[in-house]
C-alpha cells in the first residue's frame, strides 16, 4: 500500500507545477515547447518565398493575357454598337449616317473631319448631308488605348444609306493588341448593314 502512494505521488510532483519540486521540471518543458513552436526557421522561409514567386511568375502572363483581351473586346464591342447605332439611326430617321476615323486631337471638335489614317484611333458616328459634310454628331468613341489597334482595310469611311445598308462592299475591321501576339478579333460588316464576328 505504501508503494502505490509513492507512484502516485510522483506523478503528481511532475504533472502539477504546484507540487513541492515538480514546478521546476514542468517549466521548463513548457518553455522549451515554447520555444520550438515560435517563428519560422531561415529555411522554411526561403522555401516560401520560393514558392509564392512560382507562382507569381506563372500568374503575371495570364493576367496581362487576360487584361489584352478584356481590352480587345471592350473595342470591338464599341464599334459594333456605333455600326448598329448607324444603321438605326439611318432608317429611323431617312437619312445618311457615317462612321468614320478622326484625328485623336479633333475628336472633341463640334463638327470633326474625317481623317485618312490607316489605324482608327477615334472616331465619330455623325449624319452627313449629300456631299459628306457633317449635319450633326450623333455618338463618339471613347479614346482608344495605345496598345490596341483597329484597321479598316482601305475603308476609311462607312455610309449608311436610307434603309440602313452599308454603301459599297463589305467591310472588315481587325482589333488586335500589339503588345501581345493572336489577340484580336475580326468585325465584319456586311452591305445590309449587319454585322458579324
Amino acid at each position: 500500500m505504501p508503494e502505490k502512494l509513492k507512484i502516485k505521488r510522483h506523478k503528481t510532483r511532475v504533472n502539477n507545477p504546484s507540487a513541492l519540486g515538480g514546478g521546476v521540471l514542468y517549466s521548463k518543458k513548457l518553455s522549451h515547447k515554447i520555444a520550438k513552436t515560435q517563428g519560422f526557421t531561415l529555411i522554411e522561409m526561403l522555401l516560401t518565398l520560393a514558392i509564392v514567386a512560382i507562382l507569381v511568375s506563372m500568374a503575371i502572363p495570364r493576367y496581362e493575357q487576360f487584361v489584352a483581351q478584356q481590352d480587345v473586346s471592350r473595342v470591338t464591342q464599341q464599334i459594333r454598337d456605333h455600326l448598329q447605332l448607324a444603321r438605326t439611326y439611318a432608317q429611323t430617321h431617312q437619312t445618311t449616317v457615317q462612321l468614320c476615323p478622326v484625328a485623336s486631337a479633333n475628336a472633341n471638335d463640334a463638327n470633326p473631319t474625317c481623317s485618312q489614317e490607316a489605324t482608327w484611333r477615334a472616331w465619330v458616328v455623325a449624319e452627313v448631308d449629300n456631299k459628306g459634310a457633317v449635319r450633326h454628331v450623333i455618338a463618339r468613341s471613347e479614346p482608344i488605348l495605345s496598345h490596341i489597334q483597329i484597321t479598316s482595310g482601305n475603308r476609311k469611311v462607312i455610309k449608311m444609306n436610307r434603309q440602313g445598308g452599308a454603301d459599297g462592299l463589305n467591310s472588315t475591321f481587325t482589333i488586335a493588341s500589339t503588345q501581345l501576339l493572336n489577340i484580336n478579333r475580326t468585325l465584319t460588316l456586311a452591305s445590309n448593314g449587319r454585322t458579324r464576328e
